[in-house]
């Protein structure tokens, strides 16, 4: 299991009628956390090369508490794979009180320029698989 933390700043243009964050911008979070991801692991440039594209095939969100304008917020991400799927999941937590607000939990896979489905490459999935830091210290 390969583990990834995302930082951001609640914004005004997120927030619904009663000054809490939409329901659909939490969607949002979890996937600038999945781009961050892809990012830092070297995952963009190679599926780009590739020519292989991530697209999110299922998803499930709970709320559990609101988040408004201006509060820190940190998603905690785990990303496993499970035959041709990377199952992720994210905690979006308010970093200032530690209080959880969202659990998402979405299935992913990579589709060529047909939109075919293709496996997952050897090389994501040894990136998967990685036990990071936060592992050992269980």
């Amino acid at each position: 299991m390969s583990k990834c933390v995302y930082k951001l700043t609640v914004r005004g243009y997120e927030l619904d009628s009663f000054g809490h964050v939409n329901n659909a911008v939490y969607l949002q979070y979890a996937e600038a956390a999945l781009w961050n991801f892809f990012k830092i692991n070297g995952l963009l440039e190679y599926t780009l090369d590739r020519n292989i594209f991530p697209v999110l095939m299922e998803c499930s969100q709970r709320y559990m508490h609101e988040l408004k304008l201006l509060d820190e917020v940190r998603i905690e991400s785990e990303f496993t794979s499970d035959g041709d799927m990377i199952i992720c999941k994210h905690k979006i937590i308010n970093n200032t009180t530690d209080v959880l607000s969202c659990k998402i939990k979405g299935k992913i896979v990579f589709v060529n320029h047909e939109r075919v489905i293709h496996s997952i490459p050897d090389e994501v999935r040894e990136i998967l698989g990685r036990e990071t830091d936060e592992d050992h210290k269980k």
